[in-house]
Parts: C-alpha cells; sequence; structure tokens
C-alpha cells in the first residue's frame, strides 16, 4: 500500500470567506484519494514575527528558532509535508500579515542543510481587483522565495475581481479554473 501525500494548507485570511471558499474548490480538483490533508488557519494561531536574532544560523539540522511559539509544530508539518499550499487574499498589495509572520518564519527552514528544499509550493489568492492590485507582489514574494530556498514551485491560482462570498460562490468560471488548478497539482504531485 502506497503511503498517502501529505498536504499542508496554511490559510492566511483572517475570516471566513472568498478565499475559503476558492481555496475548497482547488482541494476539490486534487481530490481527497490518497491525501492527507491538513488545513491550518494561521490567524488562530500564536506566530510571532521573526526577530533577526539569527539563532537559526547557528542550526544545522533542525529550524533552529528560538521563539516558542506555534510556528515550531508548523515547521515540523512543512518539513513533512509533499505539498504546502499558501492561501491568502490580498490586503494592502501583499499577503495578510498573519500569513506574511509565517513566510518570514521560513528563514529558519532555509539555513544548514535547507530543509525545504525539494519541497512543492502551490500558492491560492484571491484580489477584490485584478493580478496587479497586488497578486502580482504577492505571487513573485513566494516564488522567489521558492527559488532562494530550491523549492518546487508548482504555481499559483489567483482569482481576481472577487466580489462578496454570496456571489463568489455563484461563479462558476471561478470554480471550474480553481478546480482545474487542483487537478495540475494533482498530476504534479504524481511525477
Amino acid at each position: 500500500m502506497t503511503a498517502k501525500k501529505k498536504i499542508l494548507v496554511l490559510e492566511g485570511s483572517p475570516r471566513r470567506g472568498n478565499t475559503e471558499i476558492v481555496t475548497d474548490w482547488v482541494l476539490k480538483g486534487l481530490g481527497k484519494k490518497g491525501y492527507e490533508i491538513n488545513r491550518l488557519r494561521v490567524c488562530d494561531l500564536n506566530i510571532n514575527g521573526c526577530q533577526e536574532c539569527e539563532c537559526c544560523l547557528d542550526s544545522k539540522h533542525s529550524a533552529g528558532c528560538h521563539q516558542e511559539d506555534d510556528m515550531l509544530e508548523i515547521y515540523d508539518l512543512m518539513i513533512d509535508s509533499d505539498l504546502i499550499i499558501w492561501t491568502s487574499p490580498i490586503f494592502c498589495w501583499g499577503v495578510t500579515s498573519q500569513l506574511k509572520a509565517v513566510v518570514d518564519r521560513c528563514f529558519a527552514l532555509l539555513n544548514g542543510e535547507n530543509l525545504l528544499k525539494g519541497s512543492k509550493w502551490a500558492v491560492v489568492l484571491t484580489a477584490g481587483g485584478d493580478h496587479f492590485d497586488g497578486a502580482d507582489l504577492a505571487v513573485e514574494m513566494f516564488r522567489r522565495l521558492a527559488e532562494f530556498g530550491k523549492v518546487d514551485y508548482l504555481g499559483q491560482f489567483v482569482a481576481t475581481n472577487c466580489s462578496r462570498p454570496q456571489q463568489l460562490k455563484k461563479n462558476q468560471t471561478i470554480a471550474t479554473e480553481a478546480q482545474r488548478f487542483g487537478k495540475e497539482l494533482r498530476a504534479a504531485l504524481i511525477k
């Protein structure tokens, strides 16, 4: 029997709404068979920002971060995951502050033997405006961090011009495109 692939979804939205709806569609396209999916709402966790104390530079085989918060659990989940899906609405031309704290703290995994090297990442973003309303900047941040960390960046799904959740739920075009992205992720995990 083949072991289930582990997928970690790091949800950056401070409320349940558009980003959760689109993420649900992506996961529907991905399917559940053969996967162990762990969804974490980072706004519900105690995650401090990076203090740039550089303690992680002294660690070669672990995160080495000296902050004692919920990020310690996330480090282990990230290392053990076959795919990490980062999700966020666009706030002020970037991801939410809650998710940005997690992104910044990833630096601790990139030191020493680079515990994220070879992992797979994907990004799901929602925006009230178009791609150039901040989603492009968030995508570039993840793409560059993945490149720096030698992570296999599988791409992004950006749902733009999102309306209120009640209206978004009726948008079959975005639903179909999001599910297609989930199928692409499934294909990439099979390789």
